[in-house]
């Protein structure tokens, strides 16, 4: 089923997990993914496009789409682990989306387990959905969207007696944070409010009991698609998209990293360095770095102090933070931006004049050491006039030029620096 689609190469930089799963369409977050081509179901009309998933972007997030081509055949979009089976541990997932702005016939299938051989529940459990399920229509209600928390337990039953869910209420948060922990006979769910967990926590839901799933060879699946069922217009839903910031799964072995979010040390000009402060993580804790200028990862700055080039100047760096121990799950952090990077100030000694001030000698302008790299041009000057064509380092004088004082211009530029003119003193009067 796998065949056909190349694999591609991400923007995400997190380390792959020992058990990633097979080569799918694209690696993030540690794991191998494979975009779904194939048709079936939960799409009522069974359609769907490897396409409205897309790559992991500069900054790590993956979008998924629902496409209407003809107007009238909506195309849903999902994608899944290559991975099989995860079991207990923690889950989280951050997601950007208005999900109280969803039309009433899409539902967002915010990460979810599926193992289509373990039934009757298929250990499916449900970390967060969203949807009004067609809004009701058929049976004369009006649905408001809402979010559910839940489990699958018996497939072959309707909802409600086959499944264990709670649900609540949306808000127009642009970005959610959901994480669940999965424990033997426990499930508990956190809804947040932003990025991370420090937001408004709007729900917390705990559900015990036998029937809550046994591991499988469950696989973490994503998915935004549209619902025939409870009414609505299902064929002429418009275009939808919700973006995936962030995925992490936590074995319920493994130890949590203590990760400060870095911050950034130096000034933003060209030609200075910047340094990437860590902040202290747990003891044996091995870090690895990488640079970002305006949210797009700079090919070889990987390591903890950047040198700012003329391609920073004009933009803002940031620097993500990567740990990894062996017993603990692998922790990334990223700085807030800096300030923008402005163009750096050469180095630039005044020149000097060297030679003997007679007619027929030549003088040399000695310029000094200025800044690596920087090109020096030269303007001879005799008593403050410039002398037209004598723009080479040396000068030979000639008899225009006895009882004047001589001078030098030296001019140096480089690329994402400050253009600078430096004179140099004027000799005594040539003989």
């Amino acid at each position: 089923m796998f065949t056909g689609i190349g694999p591609s190469h991400a923007a995400d930089t997190t380390p792959m997990a020992e058990d990633p799963g097979p080569v799918g369409s694209f690696a993030w977050k540690g794991f191998n993914w494979q975009k779904r081509f194939w048709g079936g179901a939960p799409m009522y009309n069974a359609s769907w496009d490897a396409n409205n998933v897309s790559n992991p972007d500069a900054n790590g997030y993956v979008k998924l789409s629902i496409s209407n081509p003809t107007g009238s055949a909506p195309k849903g979009a999902e994608f899944q682990s290559t991975r099989e089976g995860f079991g207990y541990g923690t889950y989280s997932t951050t997601v950007e989306k208005d999900v109280s702005a969803l039309q009433k016939e899409v539902v967002w299938g915010c990460l979810f387990t599926y193992d289509p051989n373990a039934v009757p529940g298929y250990t499916e459990i449900d970390l967060c959905e969203a949807s009004a399920w067609g809004g009701g229509a058929a049976y004369g209600e009006n649905w408001p969207v809402t979010q559910g928390h839940g489990y699958w337990f018996d497939a072959s039953l309707p909802p409600g007696q086959g499944n264990n869910t709670v649900t609540f209420d949306v808000t127009n948060a642009p970005i959610l944070t959901h994480r669940m922990v999965w424990e033997p006979g426990k499930l508990t769910y956190e809804t947040f409010a932003g990025e991370g967990y420090d937001g408004t926590l709007l729900k917390r839901t705990v559900l015990e009991g036998s029937t809550v799933p046994l591991p499988a060879k469950e696989q973490i699946h994503f998915n935004l698609w549209v619902t025939g069922g409870g009414g609505g217009d299902a064929a002429h839903v418009v275009p939808e998209t919700v973006t995936i910031r962030d995925f992490s799964f936590v074995p319920a072995n493994q130890g949590q990293l203590t990760a400060p979010t870095p911050t950034i040390s130096g000034a933003t000009a060209v030609g200075l360095t910047l340094t990437a402060v860590p902040g202290t993580w747990t003891t044996g804790t091995a870090l690895s770095y990488q640079w970002f200028r305006n949210g797009t990862a700079i090919a070889g700055a990987t390591s903890a102090t950047r040198v700012l080039a003329a391609a920073d100047q004009g933009t803002s760096l940031t620097v993500r933070v990567t740990g990894t121990k062996a017993g603990y799950a692998t922790a990334v952090r990223e700085s807030a931006p800096t300030a923008i990077v402005v163009a750096g100030t050469l180095v630039a000694p005044t020149p000097i004049v060297t030679g003997t001030l007679t007619v027929g000698s030549t003088l040399i302008a000695n310029p000094g050491t200025w800044t690596s790299g920087t090109t020096l041009t030269y303007q001879w000057y005799r008593s403050g006039v410039a002398i037209p064509g004598a723009t080479a380092r040396s000068y030979k004088l000639v008899s225009a030029d006895q009882a004047d004082a001589m001078s030098v211009r030296v001019t140096g530029t480089k690329a994402g620096y400050t253009t600078v003119v430096k004179y140099s003193a004027s000799t005594t009067p040539v003989q």
